[in-house]
């Protein structure tokens, strides 16, 4: 019976592997038409061959050289220039939001379950709603709490790498 089981968390855990590997470009990392797929305007971040880096939203590419408006400027980099270019993409703020519900449902449950077990803890013998309440509040902290740090977390693509 165990078998069967370690079995079954063996495929599971293949395929969830599987799904989760991202896909494969279609073409190579050093080919520069990749970042005339890139959307005007989106974020970008050069390292220049140099060992300057620029970051900016994207006006346009050429064969030649790649435009970015850079604060108040625009500034054009040949292609000789670079190095790598990276998208800096915003990443979902759900999956910390979902930890930070469960984190604080589960500080919330937790100390309800204290308060509730033993008089000796320092709390007022509980009752099964206001342990209830105490994971509502909880969760609602906590969710609250993991989408702000979820919100600010930005992640990079590599979009080209010079040979």
């Amino acid at each position: 019976m165990n078998t069967h089981r370690l079995n079954r968390v063996a495929v599971l855990l293949a395929v969830v592997l599987v799904l989760s590997a991202p896909l494969q470009a279609q073409s190579a990392i050093n080919d520069w038409s990749r970042i005339t797929s890139v959307a005007s305007g989106s974020k970008l971040k050069i390292k220049l061959k140099s060992g300057k880096t620029v970051e900016g939203n994207l006006n346009s590419v050429s064969e030649s050289s790649i435009s970015l408006a850079t604060k108040n400027t625009t500034q054009d980099i040949k292609r000789d220039e670079v190095q790598t270019v990276q998208r800096i993409v915003k990443k979902s703020a759900l999956p910390a939001t979902m930890i930070g519900m469960a984190v604080g449902a589960g500080a919330g449950a937790a100390l309800g379950a204290i308060g509730s077990a033993n008089d000796d803890s320092g709390f007022d013998k509980l009752d099964q709603a206001v342990t209830a309440g105490l994971v509502v509040v909880g969760a609602i902290a906590g969710t609250v709490a993991g989408y702000f740090i979820g919100r600010s977390s930005r992640k990079k693509e590599l979009i080209y790498e010079a040979k």
